[in-house]
C-alpha cells in the first residue's frame, strides 16, 4: 500500500474517530489495517489466477492508529445487498447524476456512447462501482423466477461463446 493511498484516508483518521472496514473476502481490509496501525495481522497471499487476496480474517478486531483513531477490521462479507432503492444509490453518486444530465443522449449508459459527460468527468472506478451497485440492487429486486431465467440466459450466452471458440 503506498503513502498516497494512506494520505487520502487522513481526514477520517483523527483522534476519537472509529472506522469499520467492510468488504468482500480478500479485498485487503487487514492489509490496510496493518498499514494504518502497524498491526501485524495475518494476511493471505494473492491468488495468481485473479490477483485477489485470500480469506484470512475470521473474527473482528480493533486497532489503534498513531493519530488516535480506531479501526475495526472485520471478516469479509460474502454479499453486500443494498437495501435502499435507486434513489439511495443516486444520492451516493450525485456527481454521476449531475454529469448524466449533460450527456449527449438521454438514455446514455455511460459505457461507450459518444458524448458521455459522465465518462469524461468521473473516475472510471467510480462509474464501475455505480453500475455494480445498480446491478446488485436489480438482482435483489428480482423474483426467483426472474433470477432463474437470467441465469439460463447467461448460461446460453457462455455456451455459444465456447462453441464459437471450438
Amino acid at each position: 500500500m503506498d503513502k498516497s493511498s494512506v494520505q487520502q484516508l487522513a481526514p477520517w483518521l483523527n483522534s476519537g474517530q472509529t472506522l469499520c472496514l467492510l468488504g468482500s473476502s480478500g479485498a485487503g481490509k487487514s492489509t490496510l489495517t496493518n498499514t494504518l496501525t502497524n498491526a501485524n495481522q495475518q494476511t493471505g497471499a494473492i491468488r495468481e489466477d485473479d490477483s485477489r487476496g485470500r480469506h484470512t480474517t475470521t473474527h473482528r478486531s480493533m486497532h489503534f492508529c498513531v493519530s488516535g483513531a480506531c479501526i475495526i477490521d472485520a471478516p469479509g462479507l460474502r454479499t453486500l445487498r443494498p437495501d435502499g432503492g435507486d434513489d439511495s444509490i443516486n444520492t451516493a453518486f450525485e456527481d454521476i447524476g449531475y454529469w448524466a444530465a449533460q450527456c449527449q443522449f438521454r438514455n446514455c449508459h455511460h459505457e461507450s456512447e459518444p458524448g458521455c459527460a459522465v465518462r469524461e468527468h468521473c473516475d472510471p472506478d467510480r462509474i464501475f462501482n455505480y453500475h455494480k451497485l445498480l446491478r446488485d440492487l436489480h438482482r435483489t429486486q428480482q423474483t426467483p423466477l426472474e433470477r432463474i431465467n437470467e441465469r439460463s440466459r447467461w448460461k446460453a450466452i457462455i455456451k455459444s461463446v465456447r462453441n464459437k471458440r471450438e
